[in-house]
């Protein structure tokens, strides 16, 4: 299969001045900030941004011409990044990850040269929640912003629909605001009484997360008044497991990110270099192996005898006060098995505290790969299922992300997508071996890709290729002119 991404990344690495970053700082303490996100700023002679993201970044940005804006200026300062490549290189600033909601898009849509441009990923505020709160997604879940500046009302309720019907956990952004307060409780009510996380400000000092109710919240105006823009509210659903996790513990489940050792954060290399012993698939301790030099164990076996032992031999190290660590590829409540942890945590008796550190997805790092597929509201799946699925899902205009995808099922997967729908089919992203393909739905059936244990990633609704990349408008277009 073409690898047209490690094309892409060998000309991403030149000596140009001029470099394009769009970067994703995480959403908010240093903890969960990747090692790549921190050397792109540091790269770059500009740094834009809006203010509460550069004020959250002011260690790094010492030595830099900084650009900061208001909130709702995101067409200026975009504009502002792309002239100021003629002098040197620019740093974008997003929070959490730029494609989830963020400036890709926005970056990719107004850049020159959308192939020079490099996306980085970061971690995302509604996994780093659903981490912190020891809640794993293992079958599917959705993310669907409730503003409708930029998307029509109708196209949000109609996903969300969507969503209820399949029984689908639900992350909502920009849930409320002072002049938006009756949209949360419709998209309550649309997906019927469910378990629910409200986190807010995640990963600042300000940090709060509770759990409740979608009947609570429709109920209590009081606890409705908590939640605003800054304010994360996800909805559990099928394959949604919930768990309880600790700030600190002796155990700790650790998302590594996708590959690319640039991509841990802070927070896990410190977990990681503290640890007695550290278990995980080969491939994981490999990814790890000169960082610490704790013991390194990788178990045989199926998957439930893995993690069972995984799960004993740290117990007994956290039974004399030593640290140990369980590895996970990507972030742990994404499709990992870190939750079969969780369960046998809470089982035991007395219970035994886990502590889970999120990472950055594989999902971010295929979208930042491949530009910008998926700044509008996205569905992941954690295997492709019925095809008829990912067609309505895409259809109502999400992005859709399958993982385990195996190369003679695209064909029927695609047969009723739109044959002009950007797609990437992805393997190995940000490791050695790494192959992206970028075509439309019509021309990757026409590929007809073997193998197995891919990504496929149909982009969001207005989105094209453009210079090898996928750009996505999420609709600035219909408030301002640029």
């Amino acid at each position: 299969m073409p690898s047209e991404s490690n094309l892409r990344s060998n000309s991403a690495g030149d000596d140009s001045k001029n470099r394009f970053y769009i970067v994703g700082i995480g959403p908010g303490s240093r903890s969960l900030r990747t090692f790549a996100a921190e050397e792109a700023v540091r790269n770059a002679d500009y740094v834009v941004g809006h203010r509460l993201y550069l004020d959250l970044i002011r260690d790094l940005l010492d030595g830099k011409k900084v650009i900061p804006s208001s909130m709702g200026k995101e067409v200026d300062r975009v504009k502002a990044a792309v002239e100021l490549l003629e002098e040197g290189s620019v740093a974008l600033v997003s929070g959490g990850d730029p494609n989830v909601y963020g400036m890709a898009g926005l970056g990719l849509e107004m850049a020159p040269r959308p192939a020079e441009v490099e996306v980085v990923p970061g971690v995302t505020s509604f996994t780093a929640a659903a981490s912190l709160a020891g809640l794993s997604f293992r079958e599917t879940v959705a993310a669907v912003s409730l503003s409708d500046l930029l998307t029509p009302w109708r196209d949000i309720e109609d996903r969300l629909r969507l969503s209820a019907e399949f029984e689908m956990p639900v992350a909502l952004y920009n849930p409320r605001s002072k002049r938006r307060d009756w949209q949360l409780i419709r998209a309550l009510d649309l997906c019927g009484n469910r378990k629910v996380l409200v986190a807010k400000d995640v990963g600042r000092e300000e940090q709060e997360l509770f759990w409740t109710s979608s009947r609570e919240l429709i109920e209590d105006e009081a606890l409705r008044e908590k939640i605003d823009m800054t304010t994360l509210v996800i909805l559990c659903g099928k394959g949604a497991f919930c768990g309880a996790a600790g700030s600190e513990a002796m155990m700790n489940v650790v998302g590594i990110g996708p590959g690319d050792r640039r991509h841990l954060t802070h927070e896990a290399e410190s977990i990681l270099k503290s640890s007695a012993r550290i278990f995980g698939a080969q491939r994981y301790l490999e990814q790890i192996s000169d960082l610490s030099l704790a013991e390194k164990v990788n178990h045989a076996g199926p998957c439930p005898e893995r993690m069972a032992a995984r799960f004993r031999e740290a117990t007994a190290l956290a039974e004399t006060s030593q640290k140990a660590s369980i590895l996970t590829g990507g972030d742990p409540s994404i499709f990992s098995s870190g939750w079969r942890i969780m369960e046998q945590a809470q089982a035991a008796l007395p219970a035994v505290p886990v502590h889970i550190s999120p990472g950055v997805s594989a999902f971010s790092s295929v979208a930042a790969r491949a530009g910008a597929p998926l700044v509008n509201d996205f569905a992941l799946l954690s295997e492709p299922g019925d095809p008829a699925r990912v067609a309505l899902l895409a259809a109502a205009g999400y992005a859709v992300v399958a993982y385990n995808v195996k190369g003679h099922e695209i064909a029927s997967l695609l047969r009723d997508i739109d044959p002009a729908r950007p797609c990437v089919l992805a393997r190995d992203v940000a490791r050695t071996g790494e192959e992206m393909m970028i075509l439309t739905a019509e021309d990757l059936v026409a590929a007809n890709p073997g193998g197995f244990r891919f990504t496929l990633l149909v982009a969001s609704a207005n989105s094209c290729i453009k210079d090898g990349r996928i750009i996505t408008k999420r609709g600035y277009q219909t408030k301002y002119s640029y």
